[in-house]
């Protein structure tokens, strides 16, 4: 968030995580402590937000989604969601009302490829700005990476 011009207006603040990291992510350097906190002028402001994060973890889809049998994740494939019966009905209808909303809107849908040449990427500036956090591989010695994004892709279906 912002920061702000004078610590003497911070009233209230709490710590809300710690962690250790390396100066410049070098290991070899020195581990330095992280810390992650939020600050507010009145202390009734501090009391609502830690109010709103306890609520919030009640609700928290990612545990909730798991206790109801909705969609699970997996170590095999990391940040990717496997949807069960239940998941994939309410997914599916998410996507009839998205669609539906298209239409009724003018819209029209486009679908694209998920791998693309990294020519594609670089053409778009993407790579130079998000190759360290695509996935990334080799076919027949050109690389190749998963779309984090779909914007280059429909240029060319658009060109």
């Amino acid at each position: 968030g912002p920061h702000v011009r004078n610590t003497g207006n911070v009233k209230a603040m709490a710590i809300t995580k710690n962690s250790a990291t390396y100066w410049e992510g070098n290991s070899e350097a020195e581990s330095l402590q992280r810390i992650y906190g939020i600050s507010f002028p009145e202390n009734k402001q501090l009391k609502e937000w830690k109010h709103l994060q306890e609520e919030a973890a009640k609700r928290d889809h990612r545990k909730l989604g798991i206790q109801q049998e909705l969609f699970f994740f997996h170590e095999l494939s990391p940040g990717s969601c496997f949807f069960q019966p239940k998941g994939a009905h309410i997914y599916n209808k998410l996507l009839e009302f998205i669609k539906d909303q298209y239409w009724k809107r003018g819209f029209q849908e486009v679908i694209s490829p998920n791998m693309y040449n990294s020519k594609l990427w670089k053409t778009s500036g993407h790579w130079d700005h998000y190759a360290e956090n695509m996935f990334r591989f080799d076919v027949e010695k050109e690389a190749f990476g998963l779309k984090p994004m779909n914007c280059p892709g429909h240029c060319l279906i658009f060109d």
